[in-house]
């Protein structure tokens, strides 16, 4: 063959790596407007981070004296906000729930309202009252958790007794109340026991005494609050269940009294304590909870 292929050769050739020292970098002038934060060795040429750039570099109060501003709540609260049973569709909720329980041979609801339950002890509990033609519902609803926790069934028929009157304390109790009160009792022959009376959670006594929810006073509750109103359909109920349905051994019609509500609170300091703090009621605590 005629000619041989000569090996090509690269257009570029590498060079051998060079190998700095460190006293090669002494001839590199550092720029007068390029502050110096890196520290190096000794001998390095190289100027060190003293503590004076760093305080200075990061300072130990950077947000200053910041601190996050508190505000105080809205001074236009109303009674809305105060009691949950005041807030749009609860009471509605609360009533249909109630009305559920109810049987055919019960009848309609006539009236609801929503009205306070003064115990034995003068503590309030916030209460939904229902009536129809044959019965009386004191629920124990709650407006928080939107669920009925006790339920109070009278057959109008069996109330014998409709006291309405102001409140009379003795004179050494420390928890009193103005306004009007109603009592009604189904068993006025029946005299409650010394034990009943002096336990707080008794339930046997013939006796319920209602008045006034506190929230009458925004206007939100007319005229489902109204104590007045309650009491007129009341006393038509119970006079025509007596009529209806009489006891054999009872006089006809109730006994309607106007005359003071005698409570038997001789002390009443835990009383004044909840009433006071309005434990019985469904409403916002702020920092305590509910």
């Amino acid at each position: 063959m005629g000619d041989q292929l000569e090996p090509s050769v690269p257009s570029t050739q590498l060079e051998p790596d060079t190998t700095f020292t460190p006293g090669s970098v002494e001839h590199l002038t550092p720029d007068p407007g390029v502050e110096q934060r890196v520290t190096s060795a000794p001998g390095s040429g190289v100027t060190p981070v003293t503590p004076a750039d760093l305080s200075r570099l990061y300072p130990p109060l950077p947000r200053g004296e910041f601190s996050p501003s508190v505000l105080p709540p809205s001074s236009g609260q109303s009674h809305r906000d105060e009691f949950f049973a005041l807030r749009p569709g609860a009471l509605q909720a609360a009533i249909s729930e109630t009305e559920r329980t109810l049987g055919e041979e019960d009848g309609k609801v006539q009236g609801a309202w929503l009205l306070t339950e003064v115990d034995h002890w003068n503590r309030e509990s916030e209460r939904l009252v229902l009536l129809t033609p044959r019965v009386l519902l004191v629920s124990h609803y709650d407006f928080v958790g939107l669920s009925c926790h006790l339920l109070v069934r009278i057959p109008l028929h069996y109330i014998d007794s409709i006291t309405v009157g102001p409140f009379h304390f003795p004179t050494t109790s420390l928890s009193r109340r103005c306004g009007l009160g109603l009592r009604l009792g189904w068993d006025k022959l029946h005299e409650s026991s010394f034990r009943s009376r002096w336990n707080p959670w008794a339930r046997d006594l013939p006796t319920i005494i209602l008045t006034e929810h506190p929230g009458v006073e925004s206007g939100h509750l007319s005229p489902l609050g109204s104590l007045g109103a309650f009491r007129t359909e009341l006393t038509q109920g119970v006079g025509t269940a007596h009529r209806e349905q009489p006891l054999a051994g009872r006089a006809n019609g109730p006994l309607i009294l106007e005359k003071p509500i005698q409570m038997e609170t001789v002390l009443g300091l835990v009383s004044a304590l909840s009433n006071w703090a309005q434990l019985g009621y469904a409403k916002p605590r702020r920092l305590l909870g509910f």
